[in-house]
């Protein structure tokens, strides 16, 4: 099985390799043209929370995603053939509660089955910190912006969320990767700056995480049952946002006029109104009861047998 990307370059390593298989996701045409350049079956996986091909309201008005200009353009220069690849399934991983699969389905439109599939996170390796390993006395809230938002906007929007989880009975975990955080000034003594810390590392630890909704940190805290506060920013990140809110895991606000009384309030009612971590640990236990990556790989394997 191999996933690749599409350039000139990926096409004449996948000939070389040989792939049985090419695995890529709903948004990302790449793999499907790479799939019909090399003439193999093809995997389709879903976004990880927020939307999937599957939904009706948001196939509506965008058309088709692998037939526009340049993908065309692509497909002559590099002498891409017209048939598209063969595709075994496309996966939905989401939760049930949250527009995801109970059961296999098939797909109106072309008759493709869709399998349902748990998420599970994985952020990298680390060598944890201790404290990482350990739910302190008081609540731990993770405060994370992600990669992106970083580069795009800077970390101002972090300066109301420091200010007022600085003034909780809380230990904030603030996991900024490698973004400047010089514009946040001196960090309250309640918040610890750890740079790069794989979320999946210290979620479990954790009584609350509040982040930009990027569908890969909204997907995690699910995993874990863990209560979110989203401050969407852009691309998908809002539709994340209104997922979580609508199962009832957590709360959003947009980042642009949320101030400290109003993160305070929000963190204060996600921190001490038990639905939130009901419904969250509802949507963790739903999780744990799908198909895990590895029967999709012996069920991929088995129709290509």
């Amino acid at each position: 099985v191999i996933t690749v990307t599409m350039t000139e370059g990926s096409i004449e390593a996948g000939r070389a390799f040989g792939p049985d298989l090419v695995v890529f996701t709903s948004d990302h045409v790449a793999g499907r043209l790479t799939a019909q350049a090399l003439g193999v079956p093809a995997l389709e996986v879903g976004n990880r929370i927020s939307w999937s091909m599957r939904d009706a309201d948001f196939r509506e008005g965008r058309g088709d995603m692998a037939n526009d200009e340049v993908t065309g353009l692509v497909c002559k220069k590099l002498d891409i053939p017209q048939e598209r690849p063969r595709l075994v399934a496309r996966i939905d991983p989401r939760a049930p509660s949250m527009r995801g699969l109970v059961a296999d389905e098939t797909d109106p439109r072309d008759g493709v089955p869709w399998w349902p599939m748990r998420f599970v996170p994985f952020n990298g390796g680390a060598v944890l910190p201790e404290w990482a390993l350990h739910r302190p006395e008081r609540p731990r809230v993770c405060v994370t912006l992600g990669t992106v938002v970083p580069i795009m906007n800077g970390t101002s929007n972090l300066s109301v969320v420091v200010e007022a989880l600085g003034g909780m009975d809380v230990e904030v975990v603030l996991a900024a990767g490698k973004a400047d955080l010089s514009e946040l000034g001196a960090l309250p003594d309640n918040v610890h700056s750890v740079g790069f810390l794989p979320l999946s590392g210290f979620l479990p630890t954790c009584s609350l995480i509040v982040h930009h909704g990027g569908s890969g940190t909204t997907a995690a805290p699910l995993h874990y049952g863990i209560p979110q506060l989203v401050l969407p920013a852009f691309a998908d990140n809002p539709m994340s946002a209104e997922r979580v809110v609508e199962r009832g895991v957590g709360l959003s606000h947009d980042p642009t006029t949320v101030d400290v009384d109003t993160v305070r309030e929000l963190a204060g009612r996600l921190l001490t109104e038990p639905a939130f971590a009901a419904a969250a640990a509802e949507v963790s236990a739903e999780m744990a009861a799908q198909p895990a990556p590895t029967a999709i790989i012996e069920r991929v394997t088995a129709a290509l047998s």
